[in-house]
């Protein structure tokens, strides 16, 4: 499983596309959060009273869960170059690893390269200290929230590549992903029947944390997605045999 772990992260870190990726991204989110310390800064100058530092790193963090968006299709395209690629495909047919590790090898390479992303915006928070902004332990809750979200997302994109070619595994992934994140955020009645339906969503976990209510959604989000990782691994490794 360490190999194949190492074979996949040499693989985003030799390509060009992930690494221009990984690089834009850094630049959008620094570009982001210059902008919205200036705009809130100005806006706080004109007499609305708004936390700057709260703020600013509330928009920020936000954004940084938008990041988590590429996950999907990096999942289905690690696991489609094997597919494609015939001499991976041999290699791993004769070299004797169970199907549990090769499908965990992959879910652990995609998340090591989605949270390393992450911990690449690490030095931009240390601009609270000029500016102000939340709490140290509001940034772990959130940092626990994004990670659990990194390895669901990646999941859920293998489990779609398992079964359909890799372009309408992208569109399933997709769909899905942008359910389980937005659908609990709609104004219905119905779904405010359910104050802990909410919990589906990594963003409504986020907004929780960052904006505190009554209820603990962040909590409820991060026990249900590692439940449903736990119950949907022995699947997806049986159906990747």
């Amino acid at each position: 499983m360490v190999a194949i772990i190492l074979k996949e992260l040499r693989a985003y870190c030799r390509t060009p596309k992930y690494r221009r990726i990984q690089f834009l991204t850094l630049g959008a989110l620094s570009l982001l959060l210059f902008v919205a310390t200036t705009e809130f800064y100005s806006g706080s100058r004109t007499g609305n009273p708004v936390d700057v530092g709260k703020q600013t790193y509330a928009f920020f963090i936000i954004a940084l869960f938008g990041t988590l968006f590429l996950l999907p299709r990096h999942a289905v395209e690690a696991w489609a170059t094997d597919s494609s690629h015939r001499i991976n495909r041999d290699l791993l047919a004769l070299t004797p690893i169970p199907p549990w590790k090769r499908l965990a090898g992959k879910l652990i390479s995609v998340v090591i390269w989605a949270t390393w992303g992450i911990w690449l915006t690490v030095p931009l928070f240390a601009l609270s200290g000029y500016i102000g902004g939340t709490s140290v332990s509001t940034w772990m809750k959130c940092g626990l929230v994004l990670g659990v979200s990194c390895l669901f997302f990646a999941l859920i994109g293998t489990g779609a590549a398992l079964w359909t070619e890799p372009i309408r595994a992208k569109a399933i992934s997709y769909a899905a992903v942008l359910l389980i994140t937005f659908l609990p955020l709609l104004p219905s009645p119905a779904l405010k029947a359910f104050p802990l339906f909410a919990a589906i969503s990594p963003l409504a976990a986020l907004l929780s944390i960052l904006y505190p209510g009554a209820a603990a959604v962040w909590m409820w989000n991060i026990g249900l997605f590692c439940l449903l990782t736990l119950l949907s691994f022995p699947i997806l490794a049986r159906a990747s045999s």
